[in-house]
């Protein structure tokens, strides 16, 4: 037994360095060339501005090229369609003709409140007026990459390397096999005087470790009286109450945390009304950041509102309430959007406004013939002259004005150190704090700086 199990041994060590030779040649055989076709010269220019045809295939159209906007405003959807269409709820014709289409600077057309100086926008047939341009729109064409048929060419070289990468591993392989196999096995310890099975005990017992104890119970001992079984109950009842007491003691999972709001540039939340209807808020606001927690405008949870000069809550988001103190608007508040939905919502600020003992002015039919107990109805925007440093707090809501009253509006909140602030209701252009009324339908808003 012993002589057999050295011949093999040496047998197996004259066998490795033969397999290592036969994989090295097997390895070292070059691989059959695959002609590599010549990769086309090509350019990655960015992306090319080329007329598109309209839908109907006349190859003309009416298209409308988003400007940088008029005093510090952007231009936006609304007033687009006002503009070049006549009504601005047409602004979901054009959102929808111009939906997901690439722009020039390689951006697309996702959020109907969301322009960018440059996009180019698609008209219905019907557009005119100024900004209206008439021709094929010339709308960019995303650039082909070509190259990837060259780069999958390219690992055709590579196939020497990887027959040298698996001769590598084989031999690997052997060597392991070829060690596990001269490795003396343990626990046997041969003798050369005496045959394999004649060994000492002392060998027997390294190779197979005793057996654990088995515990058996003493029958001896008759059974447990009764105060060593409540003895025991007690332990038990004892291990249980302290298990309940940990559990108990196991700390609540934290609150969760409201929307985070920016300090700096354009704060833009999406809302819903608190009303029955399903009307859907787009609120934007020029961030005031007054430092430390003192900002006009925040979330609220289910308690009452923060004290202000002005407060109102606009709308709900989940569990969250959003308010604002609208004394801290920069010069004026607009609500605009959907008709129905826009009275709604100015009715329901001039409520609020009551409740706290803030005077509220209405101009004209602006909150329709019927206005809530306590507001005052005036039949023109009032002057200037007519307020003072010790007027308010007042809000007075007023259709879209024109001419010495819009100028009068825009600066009646400075001139009053914030005490009286214009609400303008309807189709009027957003102000740096404003709320959009979509409706029924949802507003997506992800675009701070618009």
């Amino acid at each position: 037994m012993r002589i057999g199990g050295v011949a093999s041994r040496a047998w197996l060590l004259g066998a490795v360095p033969l397999l290592m030779v036969a994989v090295l040649a097997l390895a070292g055989t070059p691989a059959r060339a695959v002609p590599l076709a010549a990769p086309s010269p090509s350019t990655t220019p960015g992306p090319t501005v080329m007329p598109s045809s309209t839908p109907g295939g006349s190859g003309t159209g009416r298209y409308y090229v988003v400007g940088s906007g008029r005093e510090g405003e952007r231009e936006y959807l609304y007033r687009i369609a006002v503009q070049t269409l006549g009504d601005g709820n047409r602004f979901r014709e054009i959102f929808e003709l111009n939906r997901g289409r690439i722009q020039p600077d390689g951006g697309q057309l996702t959020d109907p409140l969301a322009l960018q100086p440059g996009w180019i926008l698609e008209l219905p047939p019907d557009a005119r007026g100024p900004g209206v341009q008439v021709g094929p729109p010339p709308f960019p064409s995303p650039s082909s990459s070509e190259g990837a048929a060259a780069e999958a060419d390219d690992t055709s070289g590579t196939s020497p390397y990887l027959m040298w990468a698996a001769g590598l591993g084989a031999m690997a392989l052997l060597l392991a096999v070829a060690l596990r196999l001269l490795r003396p096995r343990r626990g046997t310890r041969a003798s050369a005087s005496a045959p394999v099975l004649a060994g000492a005990p002392a060998d027997i017992e390294d190779a197979v470790p005793a057996a654990a104890p088995v515990p058996t119970p003493d029958l001896a001992q008759g059974p447990r009286s009764a105060a060593e079984a409540g003895a025991g109950t007690a332990e038990a009842a004892e291990a249980d109450a302290g298990t309940a007491a940990a559990v108990e003691r196991a700390p609540e999972p934290p609150a969760p945390e409201p929307p985070a709001l920016p300090r700096r540039g354009w704060v833009v939340v999406a809302l819903s009304a608190l009303g029955a209807e399903p009307d859907h808020l787009d609120v934007r606001l020029l961030a005031r950041d007054a430092g430390g927690d003192d900002v006009p405008y925040g979330w609220l949870g289910d308690g009452p509102t923060p004290a202000g000069l002005m407060p109102v809550v606009l709308g709900r988001q989940d569990r969250w309430r959003f308010h604002l103190d609208l004394a801290g608007t920069p010069d004026l508040f607009t609500v605009t959007g959907s008709s129905p939905g826009v009275r709604r919502e100015a009715l329901s600020i001039a409520r609020q406004l009551l409740a706290v003992g803030v005077t509220v002015t209405v101009v004209g039919n602006a909150l329709g013939p019927d206005l809530p107990p306590g507001c005052r109805r005036v039949d023109a925007f009032p002057t200037l002259e007519s307020f003072g440093p010790a007027s308010g707090p007042e809000v007075v809501i007023s259709g879209p004005p024109h001419g010495a009253e819009l100028t009068a509006a825009r600066n009646l909140a400075a001139r009053t150190a914030s005490r009286v602030v214009p609400v303008l209701v309807g189709e009027v252009l957003r102000a740096r704090w404003s709320v959009l009324v979509a409706g029924s339908d949802p507003v997506a808003s992800n675009d701070p700086g618009r």
